[in-house]
Formats: C-alpha cells, sequence, structure tokens
C-alpha cells in the first residue's frame, strides 16, 4: 500500500449523496452497483458466492460439526485459525472485492463466529462491540451454510437503521466509565429497541440459500428471530471486517463522549499478523493484554496449518 496514499475519510456507501459519483469514478460495473446501493439504502446487501462458495460450505459444515458436538455449544469463534475451509471462506477474494469498491479502503477479515443453530439474539447493532475513527469502517458478512428457513430463526434486521446515530453506553443511559454486560443487557438492549420504534423502522428476516453471504453496515440493528422448528439448524459463518488505517477500538468498554477509547489490535486473517490502530497516520497504544492475546492467536496459527 502506498503509505501517502488518501483514503476517504467516510465510506462512499455511508454517504448516499457521494455514492453515485464514487460509483462513477471507479466505473462500477452492475452487480457492484447493486451491491452498493442496497448497502447504501437498507444496510444490508446480498452476495451469491457462486460454485466456489456453496462448496466451501459444505467442507465448512463437514470440518465443524463434530466440533460443536464435542463442545456441546451453539457457537465457535475463530474456527479460522484451524479450519482450512473456515479461513477460505472468510477470506473469499469476490467478498473482499466488493468491500474494497463499498467502502473505499483495503478491507481484512479480523473475527470469524461458526453457528450450528440459530441465535435468537437480542437486537443490536456492531457498533457497541467494535468501531472505527473514522467511524463506520467496519461490517458483517453472514454466511449460510445451507438453506434456511422462517422456522430456524434466521437473522432479523431493520433496514435503514444504520442511518441513525450511533448509539453508544452513555447515550443509552449508562452513566458510569466501565460498563458491564449487565448494562448492556437491562440498558443498551433497551434503549436501542426503544430508537427503533420511535424511527418507526420495519423488522424484517432474511432467509437464504446456501452459499448466499449477506454483508451489513456497522450501524445495522440486527438479531436472531426465535426457532419455530426445535430440531432444526442455521449453519452459517460471520466474519467481521475493518478496514485499513483507522483507529480500531471496543465501545462498550470506552468512554467515547469524552474521547477515551479502548483501542483494539485486530488480527488480519488474510496475512496472519495484526493491524495497528493508527489515528492520523500515527501509531495508537494498545493494551498489554491484547498484545498478548494477537500473540497467542499468531501461535495458534502457525502451529495449526491453515
Amino acid at each position: 500500500m502506498n503509505a501517502n496514499r488518501k483514503w476517504p475519510e467516510r465510506p462512499p456507501v455511508e454517504d448516499e449523496h457521494a455514492l453515485e459519483a464514487h460509483l462513477d469514478r471507479i466505473e462500477a460495473d452492475g452487480e457492484t452497483r447493486a451491491f452498493c446501493r442496497d448497502l447504501a439504502g437498507d444496510g444490508l446487501a446480498r452476495i451469491d458466492l457462486g460454485a466456489e462458495g456453496r462448496a466451501l460450505c459444505d467442507r465448512v459444515v463437514a470440518e465443524m460439526d463434530s466440533s460443536f458436538e464435542a463442545r456441546g455449544v451453539g457457537r465457535i469463534q475463530d474456527a479460522w485459525l484451524r479450519s482450512r475451509a473456515v479461513h477460505r471462506l472468510a477470506t473469499l477474494p469476490k467478498v473482499r472485492r466488493l468491500l474494497q469498491l463499498a467502502y473505499g479502503r483495503p478491507p481484512f477479515a479480523f473475527q470469524t463466529l461458526n453457528f450450528r443453530v440459530g441465535t435468537q439474539q437480542h437486537t443490536h447493532a456492531d457498533t457497541i462491540h467494535f468501531h472505527s475513527l473514522p467511524e463506520r469502517f467496519m461490517c458483517g458478512v453472514w454466511v449460510a451454510l445451507e438453506d434456511i428457513s422462517e422456522a430456524s430463526g434466521p437473522l432479523a434486521y431493520h433496514p435503514g437503521s444504520h442511518k441513525l446515530p450511533v448509539l453508544t453506553m452513555k447515550a443509552a443511559g449508562v452513566n458510569h466509565p466501565r460498563p458491564t454486560p449487565d448494562d448492556y443487557g437491562t440498558t443498551y438492549i433497551p434503549a436501542l429497541q426503544q430508537r427503533l420504534d420511535a424511527a418507526g423502522l420495519p423488522r424484517r428476516t432474511a432467509v437464504l440459500r446456501k452459499g448466499e453471504a449477506l454483508v451489513w453496515a456497522a450501524n445495522l440493528a440486527h438479531g436472531g428471530s426465535p426457532i419455530v422448528d426445535p430440531q432444526s439448524t442455521r449453519r452459517s459463518l460471520v466474519t467481521h471486517f475493518f478496514f485499513k488505517d483507522c483507529l480500531y477500538y471496543t465501545p462498550m468498554t470506552s468512554e467515547v463522549e469524552d474521547g477515551r477509547l479502548s483501542a483494539r489490535l485486530p488480527t488480519n486473517l488474510q496475512t496472519g499478523g495484526v493491524e495497528w490502530p493508527r489515528a492520523n497516520g500515527r501509531l495508537v497504544p494498545v493494551g498489554l493484554g491484547q498484545i498478548v492475546e494477537a500473540a497467542v492467536k499468531l501461535l495458534l496459527r502457525r502451529t495449526h496449518t491453515v
């Protein structure tokens, strides 16, 4: 990367007024234009991963199902460290290409989550868990590893909610500097729902076929719908992406309004290294715990051939 290159300070898909000029400037093809317009308008867009993606979905299921059974869990984090198929699916060139065109900066995957069943997760926005400066250079990619039905508790989301102001813990009503998981459940979740109700934003569910991916904007309100059929599965892979040369931080443990940010040291799945957070082109200090965590991941990466 050219260190002197000027990346955009706002993702083009987060600026509908500038989006069309951006698409013309990069001479975007029809698929890219449709993807970017959907992401800008609804905060969510689909990608068909094609035959390669569907074949990888089958491989991920074959490699991961025994792990779910052995551990007795419904979610496995960072399986890319051990699974070749998870790593490859999480870093597909087609997805990275579309993300770079949409956001104007090179993307990098920093985390994977594998699921076997629906999460029934409370509605939330990822901007409470991961965020960046400049703002909104983060997104999630959800891949259906099998055909998803309404009975299996599909992803639920509120189209257009990504355009709302980012809800911080303080703005939600948490008035102490070190929020806890209890604060998240008792204060943030209800405050976000009140905001969605006040805005009158509808709730939709996403029923996908195997090998389809959903990309959602950082601030899109989403969660898991109820599981109607308790015997059903909802095998899926979620990959979270940041973008190059930003300050990456954890909003839940930050005092955003006062400028105290808990900087993150995210792993770059493509390179196997880390992406050091930057502000105005300069490196930002991170905590010793994050450095140790990153070192452990690098060690695991080298120990398990991916």
